[in-house]
């Protein structure tokens, strides 16, 4: 049976000094969907191979996440990891609080020819995508509404050029890079 809120899972930290060790998070508004965390996991997993100065944690990407798509709307990803259907942000066409950011994509993530807008669960813009899109599922395909693609993605945004997570500036700059709001 499904946990209900209030059950706990376990979670395994990633973290190197307590590696082996594991957590208890509760269900209910701090859960995380097991192939949501599965994606943040793996994603620090190789970077921490790639990247290992950067000291990037899955705490990070989840509370990015958590913030941008509600852990992709609540876990509606499939097995594979797209989100489904997908999530795109609001349109960026400089009406209200949103900046101006005309297309980049030609529509192909967000559907817009005219105006860019984020798209899937770490709400990337299709410029900084086409940058950062790798493919962390290993289907071949570099996809922002894929799950696995996208943290991976973002932990090479967060970690780019000297970034060093351990520390509180460093995480701090990386964050507010990432999204500044």
């Amino acid at each position: 049976p499904a946990p209900e809120v209030g059950d706990m899972v376990s979670c395994p930290i990633t973290d190197p000094e307590v590696v082996g060790a594991a957590h208890q998070v509760p269900i209910g508004d701090l859960s995380i969907p097991a192939t949501v965390l599965e994606a943040y996991q793996l994603a620090t997993d190789r970077l921490a191979r790639e990247d290992p100065s950067c000291g990037l944690r899955w705490q990070i990407l989840a509370g990015i996440g958590k913030i941008e798509s509600g852990h992709a709307n609540g876990g509606r990803v499939t097995a594979a990891g797209d989100a489904v259907p997908r999530i795109l942000g609001p349109i960026l066409n400089g009406v209200g609080p949103v900046a101006a950011i005309s297309d980049h994509d030609g529509g192909q993530w967000d559907g817009s020819t005219e105006w860019d807008r984020a798209v899937g669960p770490m709400q990337f813009i299709p410029s900084t995508w086409a940058g950062f899109g790798v493919d962390g599922s290993g289907d071949g395909v570099a996809d922002p509404n894929n799950v696995f693609d996208a943290t991976v993605a973002a932990g090479h945004y967060l970690c780019a050029g000297d970034a060093d997570l351990k520390t509180a500036d460093g995480l701090m700059q990386a964050l507010l890079r990432y999204n500044h709001s």
